[in-house]
């Protein structure tokens, strides 16, 4: 169940109905609903996958490493 907050025009958290509402990085946000569409799991998206999650295993162990060098470039905002 969704919460609002500071009247009407203000932002609430949660789900009412098929909106979904947030907040993230200081601003607040409203999405629909995702869809669930069908996922046929190709052969080219395995492989996709495959390699985008052990990109992300070489980089766990670093990530703290990369915020802090990369921390003066991050947008605000």
């Amino acid at each position: 169940m969704g919460t609002i907050k500071k009247g009407i025009l203000g932002g609430f958290s949660g789900k009412v109905g098929t909106v979904v509402g947030g907040s993230g990085q200081g601003r607040r946000a409203l999405r629909s609903l995702p869809q669930h569409g069908n996922n046929p799991r190709t052969e080219g998206q395995v492989s996709q996958r495959t390699k985008f999650a052990i990109t992300l295993s070489f980089l766990k162990p670093v990530t703290g490493f990369l915020r802090t060098g990369w921390k003066l470039y991050a947008h605000q905002g």
